[in-house]
């Protein structure tokens, strides 16, 4: 009936197009933040953990959504994902106290965020400088906060047609993607510690097979030493003729 290509659309194509919109940025924040991490700890802290948070929060909160509404306790309401959330932790022990938890933590998000994309587009507004002015920043904080503020005014069709735009303006984003992963791989293919341990396994791995040899070599050796032994042993065993 097409629903299922307008959910595809409106979820996880868009959500798809906005990451990759969103990369540039969240990859500078987090590599000013990660400064001095392995990428072990980089990959645990940013994939690994809120993966696994994603993966408790989904299950828990959908899973309790899904039984309510299979039990006719329904958090339809009118149908905003805003309602539904509020009406689900409502349904919940602590449900005042998780709707105000909730809003906090929706707050801290869209601040963080905020202050995030500014902090980048101070820095890259001033050509890669580190540390922005921060009236430069500001503004930029300014402008980012008018832009949500409008948002709220706009009606249902003006958000649509945000989706579509973000959709078509990630995807020149897709390829620098691709680009940055090829050059990342390129990059920790030469790096120097990366280097090093190789060239040192592959010193270990040539010590070894030099050490397997030698001792092959002196096992072969005592072999033929023990065989002439035997052999001298039982010559002169012998009676001579």
């Amino acid at each position: 009936d097409g629903t299922a290509g307008e959910w595809l659309g409106s979820w996880t194509i868009f959500y798809w197009a906005w990451w990759i919109s969103w990369s540039p940025f969240v990859g500078m924040f987090l590599a000013r933040i990660s400064r001095g991490r392995t990428i072990r700890e980089f990959t645990i802290g940013v994939l690994v953990v809120p993966s696994l948070v994603s993966v408790v929060w989904f299950s828990v909160f959908g899973g309790s959504a899904i039984i309510f509404e299979q039990t006719g306790n329904s958090i339809w309401g009118d149908g905003t994902a805003e309602s539904q959330l509020f009406n689900l932790l409502h349904q919940l022990p602590g449900g005042t106290i998780a709707g105000v938890v909730a809003m906090i933590l929706l707050g801290t998000f869209f601040i963080t965020s905020a202050d995030s994309a500014s902090t980048v587009m101070g820095t890259l507004s001033q050509g890669g400088r580190t540390d922005a002015t921060p009236w430069v920043s500001a503004m930029w904080g300014l402008m980012t906060a008018a832009v949500g503020m409008v948002m709220l005014t706009a009606s249902e069709d003006s958000l649509a047609n945000l989706q579509s735009i973000t959709i078509v303006a990630a995807s020149p984003f897709l390829l620098i993607v691709i680009g940055l992963m090829v050059a990342l791989w390129k990059d920790l293919s030469n790096d120097v510690i990366y280097l090093d341990h190789r060239s040192q396994r592959e010193f270990n791995s040539r010590l070894a097979r030099e050490r397997r040899i030698h001792q092959e070599h002196r096992l072969a050796e005592e072999r033929r030493a023990q065989r002439a032994q035997r052999l001298a042993k039982r010559n002169k065993a012998q009676p001579m003729k």
